[in-house]
């Protein structure tokens, strides 16, 4: 993962410019504010679609995308 860099990479977004790799978690940080974005997960041959929801990815719409306090 280019963030963490301790685990592996497997998440990439279509939706970005240049090339990045993260882990699931790292990826749903990183897509905080950018919830339509189109992600793909290796799946130990080919890359194949997911999803931000799948990944964990949770919006908040209120309190700056925080979770209500």
């Amino acid at each position: 993962c280019e963030q963490c860099c301790e685990a592996e990479g497997s998440v990439q977004c279509m939706s970005c410019t240049g090339v990045h790799s993260w882990c699931g978690p790292c990826a749903v940080r990183a897509h905080r504010n950018l919830p339509f974005h189109k992600v793909q997960r290796w799946n130990g041959t080919h890359y194949e679609p997911t999803s931000l929801m799948e990944l964990g990815f949770l919006w908040h719409i209120g309190h700056g995308g925080d979770p209500c306090p």
